[in-house]
C-alpha cells in the first residue's frame, strides 16, 4: 500500500512538472478604456467581471489593461502587447488597419452603443434656429456617424457618394445653416456643457460625465439599420490570433447569457446587446 502511494505521488509530481500550466490560470490581457468594460470605481463590477467566472473555469484569468486614451489600444494590440481589446467598432478598426498597416479583425460584436443628438435647449428639431452650433466628434469615423445621424434627422443632406467616410465638406444641403465644431470624442460633452448645452452629437458613455442617463436631453436617436449595425462595439484581435484558444474562450464568454443580462441590467440606458 505504501509503495502504491509512493508511485502515485511520483506520478502526480511528474504530471505537475510536465503540465504545470494546468494548475494556474493563463492570463488574457484585454485592452479597455471605458465603461462597461472598465470602471474606475472598483466597487462597481464591469462587464469583464461578469465573464471572469466562466473563463476561470476554462483556465483563464483576465488582466484588464486600461488606456486613458482609447486610441492607444490598437497600436498596443497590433504590437502584441495585449491579446485583444474592447474599445471600437469595425469601421474605426478598418481605418486604423489602413493607416497603420495592421491586420486587426473583429472577433465578436458585443453591443450597439446608443448615439444621439443631445440638447437641453430644444425639445424638437423644428425649434433649432438658423446658425446654431453643433458639437460633433472629430475622429473621422465618428464624424461620419454624427453627420449620418443629422442627415437621418433631416437637418442636413450629404453627397450620395459618401457614407462611412463622410466629412463636413460633403454636406450639400444645410437649410438651418448649422455651424459644426469638431472636438475629440472624450471632450465633446464638456464643450457642449460649456456652450450652454445647445446641441451635440455624442455617446451616452461620455454624456454620463454630465449626469445624463436614459433619455435625458436626447433630442434624436440614431436609427438602427444595416448601415449603423457596423458600429457595434466589439472584441478585436490580431487576425493571426482569431483561432487561438484564448480568443475563442473570450468569444464564447461574450456570447453568453451573462453578458446580455449584464448589459440589460446595467447599461440599457446606453446600449443594446449585439447577440
Amino acid at each position: 500500500m505504501t509503495k502504491l502511494r509512493t508511485l502515485a505521488a511520483v506520478a502526480a509530481t511528474a504530471y505537475a512538472l510536465t503540465f504545470g500550466t494546468a494548475f494556474a490560470n493563463e492570463t488574457i490581457k484585454l485592452g479597455v478604456s471605458f465603461y462597461p468594460f472598465y470602471s474606475a470605481d472598483s466597487t462597481k463590477p464591469d462587464l469583464l467581471d461578469a465573464i471572469s467566472p466562466a473563463l476561470a473555469k476554462r483556465g483563464y484569468e483576465i488582466e484588464k489593461v486600461a488606456f486613458l486614451n482609447y486610441a492607444e489600444a490598437n497600436p498596443a494590440l497590433a504590437n502584441g502587447e495585449i491579446d485583444g481589446n474592447l474599445i471600437q467598432h469595425e469601421l474605426y478598426m478598418d481605418i486604423f488597419n489602413t493607416r497603420a498597416g495592421a491586420d486587426l479583425v473583429i472577433a465578436q460584436p458585443v453591443y450597439h452603443a446608443t448615439f444621439a443628438l443631445y440638447s437641453a435647449e430644444y425639445s424638437t428639431l423644428d425649434q433649432i434656429p438658423a446658425g446654431e452650433t453643433v458639437f460633433i466628434p472629430n475622429d473621422g469615423v465618428n464624424t461620419a456617424r454624427a453627420l449620418l445621424l443629422l442627415q437621418s434627422a433631416g437637418l442636413i443632406e450629404l453627397s450620395d457618394e459618401v457614407s462611412f467616410d463622410a466629412s463636413v465638406s460633403d454636406i450639400i444641403a444645410n437649410d438651418k445653416e448649422l455651424q459644426f465644431v469638431q472636438t475629440p470624442l472624450t471632450t465633446t460633452a464638456g464643450a457642449y456643457n460649456e456652450a450652454g448645452r445647445k446641441l451635440a452629437v455624442m455617446y451616452p458613455t461620455f454624456a454620463r460625465s454630465l449626469d445624463l442617463t436614459g433619455d435625458a436631453e436626447r433630442l434624436y436617436l440614431e436609427e438602427r439599420n444595416e448601415l449603423t449595425d457596423a458600429y457595434a462595439v466589439s472584441y478585436a484581435v490580431n487576425a493571426q490570433d482569431l483561432e487561438d484558444p484564448k480568443t475563442q474562450a473570450v468569444i464564447e464568454a461574450l456570447q453568453s447569457d451573462a453578458v446580455a443580462q449584464y448589459l440589460t441590467e446595467n447599461y440599457a440606458w446606453a446600449s443594446t446587446p449585439a447577440n
